[in-house]
């Protein structure tokens, strides 16, 4: 997008207000086709336990292998379960390359 430099001294006001209604226009459109981020969601660490039918230690040695991205929050560690399935997608390619 082109930035513009509008000079406000000695302007007309018509054209000035065509102007707002030129960025008016354009804001209508962006607000129109921009679509909000979805949230993520973030699952405890006996989920990703659950899912894997793994043990919590098997959590940790994952995390401390960086195959798994903790975040903290309030204290507690929490995924995006985004992630979880990214890693595991990754491992299971990993796994058959090496087969």
């Amino acid at each position: 997008m082109q930035k513009q430099l509008i000079q406000i001294e000695q302007i007309d006001s018509s054209i000035l207000l065509q102007q707002f209604e030129a960025i008016n226009k354009r804001l209508d459109v962006i607000s129109k086709t921009a679509q909000p981020k979805e949230p993520e969601d973030y699952i405890t660490r006996q989920d990703v336990a659950d899912m894997f039918k793994i043990s919590l230690p098997t959590v940790h040695a994952w995390i401390n292998a960086g195959i798994l991205k903790p975040y903290k929050i309030a204290n507690k560690t929490r995924f995006l379960l985004s992630e979880v399935k990214a890693a595991a997608k990754a491992q299971c390619s990993k796994r058959e390359r090496l087969a």
